[in-house]
């Protein structure tokens, strides 16, 4: 006789776990089978989100600025000040003070640096613009010197030099001289592509206001959502993830930052003081490019030294020698003191952070990975150390690089 089947709620269980693999799985494949499909419908809704990104964004860069002055100047002076008021309304005070001195150096560095950086920047370009056919002449007659025994090989020089030289100076012309001429030939759609950034811009800045001023309301209302939703020892979990996370994109975000700026002003004063051409642009160039971890000095010291080989390669030897030096000095002592402490990355996940990001997205990921890629390495580690520490096994790497070991070398384990 056949046993009768009994319901058991555990097979509903089993039934929606495995619905639910099954379903990701294939939603998974789809995203990466039609990645370019993907992409598009998620570069769609982070347009549609653009302004709340701006916002979310601007109130994390500016409420770093805001909390050191609220913290260090602005509430203790309110404090002497306003001795009998209550707490709240000091820190309503003070609060207030410090968004608007936040926002008013905010503003003036950006228009300030705008102001004294674009026009020279500007006349920089141009300026190597109309340089270019005398480069061009040099760098035929340096060829010809090279290669007058050999006509083929001349002229298939001759031709690559000027293709090369062609393109980057129509990339300048194009890309970096003449977007108001692009404006002017597309005159709607250029405006309508400008008021809805600037309209973009605008709203994310209010709402970065709103934000920064209810920042420990927003802090509090997440939370509470996540006691709401887990028990406590995985909302404490999510909670300390979160919080390291934070830590690691404002402290990366950063450093980076104010390296970058530190780099520039003192490539600028190099250039100066050794006479180099274009200072300013080249100062740009290395600045804005030493923010890409690992690459970025690469990046922007050999097109910088290739363009002041066109016109001195005594001063590009010496400049070469100052982008090395400068990165030694960047990478032992002012970045490291900017940081305050590493990422405990190794230069293989470095770069394969920065390859997987910038080739799915581009320069935000670029950015973006290695923090993100920090944030994961670390928590997984402290995950296989906890389970290390309940198995009574060690934590150390080192401990296993062993070939084989018994129970009596590692902790009276067995491991081999």
């Amino acid at each position: 006789m056949k046993k009768k089947f009994q319901w058991d709620i555990t097979y509903l269980q089993w039934g929606i776990t495995a619905l639910g693999v099954i379903t990701c799985a294939v939603v998974v494949y789809f995203v990466f089978d039609r990645w370019s499909s993907t992409a598009q419908t998620f570069y769609k809704i982070a347009d549609a989100f653009s302004p709340v990104i701006y916002g979310l964004l601007f109130a994390y860069l500016l409420g770093k600025i805001k909390v050191f002055l609220e913290v260090k100047f602005v509430y203790p002076m309110v404090n002497r000040i306003f001795k009998k008021a209550q707490i709240m309304r000091k820190r309503h005070i003070a609060r207030y003070i410090s968004i608007i001195i936040t926002i008013t150096l905010t503003f003036f560095c950006v228009i300030g640096g705008i102001l004294l950086v674009l026009p020279q920047l500007v006349n920089s370009l141009q300026l190597l613009v109309d340089s270019m056919p005398e480069y061009s002449k040099m760098i035929a007659d340096w060829i010809s010197s090279m290669f007058t025994d050999n006509v083929v090989m001349h002229d298939t020089m001759v031709i690559i030099a000027d293709n090369i030289i062609g393109r980057f100076t129509n990339w300048i012309e194009v890309s970096l001289l003449s977007p108001a001429e692009s404006i002017a030939a597309n005159i709607i759609d250029g405006a309508v592509a400008l008021m809805r950034l600037a309209t973009n811009i605008a709203v994310g800045f209010v709402i970065s206001l709103y934000t920064m001023y209810n920042n420990e309301r927003f802090t509090a209302q997440v939370k509470k959502t996540i006691y709401g939703l887990f028990d406590t020892d995985p909302a404490n979990r999510i909670i300390r993830n979160i919080t390291r996370l934070d830590e690691k994109f404002g402290s990366f975000i950063t450093a980076r930052l104010i390296d970058a700026v530190v780099i520039g002003v003192l490539a600028y004063i190099f250039n100066i003081v050794a006479g180099m051409p274009y200072p300013l642009l080249i100062a740009v160039i290395i600045g804005i490019t030493n923010i890409i971890p690992f690459f970025g000095p690469f990046i922007g010291g050999v097109p910088s030294a290739a363009l002041i080989l066109l016109i001195d390669p005594v001063k590009a030897i010496i400049f070469g020698l100052f982008i090395v030096i400068l990165q030694m000095l960047d990478g032992n002592v002012i970045y490291p003191k900017i940081q305050g402490s590493s990422f405990g990355l190794s230069g293989f996940w470095i770069v394969s952070a920065l390859m997987v990001g910038g080739g799915l997205f581009g320069f935000p990921g670029i950015l973006l990975s290695v923090p993100v890629v920090a944030f994961v390495y670390t928590v997984f580690k402290e995950m296989v150390q906890n389970r290390l520490r309940d198995r009574s096994l060690p934590t150390e790497t080192e401990d296993y690089m062993i070939y084989r070991t018994t129970e009596s070398t590692i902790n009276n384990s067995h491991l081999y």
